[in-house]
């Protein structure tokens, strides 16, 4: 895995063992989701695993107070320099595609609420998306989801949340859940190419932590790694 300083963000870069990958990955904080697959390596996946200056601010999509503190919402800008800046700098460095239908875009907690935000509202960026328990509790997200017009474009997005996420808090954040499972079929409903793909997995004992986010993330790249390498045997 190669370190990197770039502009004031540190960024860890995770090559296949091809050199040539068939999709690259955006993470969001950093390297921790995807360090299973430097000592497992990939044939056709590459990950950029991105540590947020400040993940409050960067990753929630607008203002918002929730009880005592409140939340920035620069996910805007963020996500701005990310296909205008960060992806062209990959492309120039390492030789990785920048067109759409080879980057996809992953996160946790606040880095799948980012990456859910980035298929809202900049459609045309990403067409892989890995949300692992993404924040859908954060102040009128879910509406905001439901009010989005039709998605035409062929997206593939892996979603999982833990059953058992928010239990804990006697606040909004209780809302985890069922606010995600009320934005998984209205987002459902809003993929309509024929080509585009959605999976959604829940775990009835998960809890908001790594090793439950690292794990399901873990299923989704080898099933993504897996379509891959059929596609490239059946065209042998």
């Amino acid at each position: 895995m190669k370190k990197w300083q770039w502009k004031e963000y540190n960024l860890s870069i995770l090559l296949p063992e091809n050199g040539i990958p068939q999709l690259t990955i955006i993470v969001q904080d950093g390297s921790y989701l995807f360090e299973y697959f430097e000592q497992h390596p990939l044939k056709h996946i590459a990950f950029v695993g991105v540590d947020p200056i400040d993940r409050n601010r960067e990753y929630t999509p607008w203002y918002a107070k929730v009880d005592d503190y409140a939340y920035e919402g620069e996910a805007d800008t963020y996500l701005t320099m990310a296909k205008d800046e960060l992806l062209p700098f990959l492309h120039k460095e390492f030789h990785l595609s920048i067109e759409p239908k080879q980057v996809g875009i992953a996160g946790a907690s606040f880095g799948a609420l980012v990456s859910l935000y980035s298929l809202l509202t900049r459609r045309e960026d990403f067409d892989y998306y890995f949300l692992l328990s993404a924040s859908l509790w954060y102040p009128d997200f879910l509406s905001f989801l439901q009010k989005q017009p039709a998605i035409t474009d062929e997206k593939h997005i892996f979603w999982y949340v833990g059953e058992k996420e928010g239990d804990e808090y006697p606040n909004i954040l209780r809302k985890m859940v069922p606010n995600t499972i009320e934005a998984t079929k209205a987002l459902e409903e809003k993929l309509v190419h024929p080509h585009a793909t959605f999976q959604f997995i829940t775990d009835a004992e998960g809890i908001h932590r790594h090793p439950y986010f690292e794990k399901y993330f873990h299923g989704f790249i080898l099933e993504v790694e897996d379509r891959f390498e059929a596609n490239i045997t059946s065209h042998a």
